[in-house]
This record gives C-alpha cells, structure tokens and sequence, in this order.
C-alpha cells in the first residue's frame, strides 16, 4: 500500500495551527488594504505578525531583522506559493505543512529573497537545524 504524501492529502489536513493562523492573517491583510486576491507579500507580512514558530525563528538565527521586513510587491498568487510551500513538505519528507514550508515557498520567489535578503538554500538549511534544535 503507498502512503500518500503532503502532495497527495487535501491541504487542510496539512495545516499547522500557526500556518492556518498565518493564512488567515495574510487575507485579513488583504481586506484590510483594499485588495481583491490575497498574494504572495500578505502572506509574508502575516507570518512576521505572527512573531513566533520555526519560520520567525529560522529568520531570526540568520540575523534577519523582521521590524524592517517590507514585502516587495510581486503580486504571486497566494495559491501558487503554497503549492511551493507543499513541495518543499514533501521534500523534507514532513506529513504538514507549517509556516516553514511557507517561508520556503516564498523564497522561491526573486522578490521574497531580496526582501529578506537570505538565500532559499540557507534558508533549508536553517530550518533543519531549527527543527532538530540545533539553531543558535
């Protein structure tokens, strides 16, 4: 029997509370400001908002400063980053989808990386070590 993966589960029973938390975040933002579809910068806004879990703390080990954190208006479909956020799950081999995945997700977007100005590789890297506690 195959086990189905996070690419094969419906996404809401993925979810971490925190990255349920952080996508309701990210389209309160976008009511908020006027905007039609939820995207890409709202998402990153909301998990800085969030000011806890791996992905704030993954950025913070990198020395990101998250008060000056300024989304760089690239207008990538919300949908289509959590898709991303999905497959990095999958490639780490998790059964969830946390606000780790989607900080992944998003720094595979040029905008996103620049904003941070932390790599995706780097990035990965420093979840892993979050996760297994090895972050200092």
């Amino acid at each position: 029997m195959l086990r189905k993966t996070t690419l094969d589960r419906p996404l809401e029973n993925l979810l971490t509370a925190r990255a349920r938390r952080a996508l309701d975040l990210a389209e309160q933002q976008a009511r908020n400001l006027g905007h039609d579809r939820v995207t890409a910068d709202h998402l990153l806004m909301s998990l800085t908002r969030l000011d806890e879990g791996v992905a704030i703390t993954t950025l913070r080990s990198l020395g990101c400063d998250l008060r000056n954190i300024h989304a760089h208006e690239t207008g990538v479909d919300l949908d289509h980053v959590v898709e991303l956020a999905r497959r990095e799950a999958a490639g780490l081999r998790h059964r969830y989808v946390g606000t780790e995945h989607f900080l992944l997700g998003l720094l595979n977007e040029e905008g996103t990386a620049a904003a941070l100005g932390v790599g995706l590789q780097q990035t990965r890297a420093q979840v892993i070590k979050v996760l297994h506690g090895e972050a200092h």
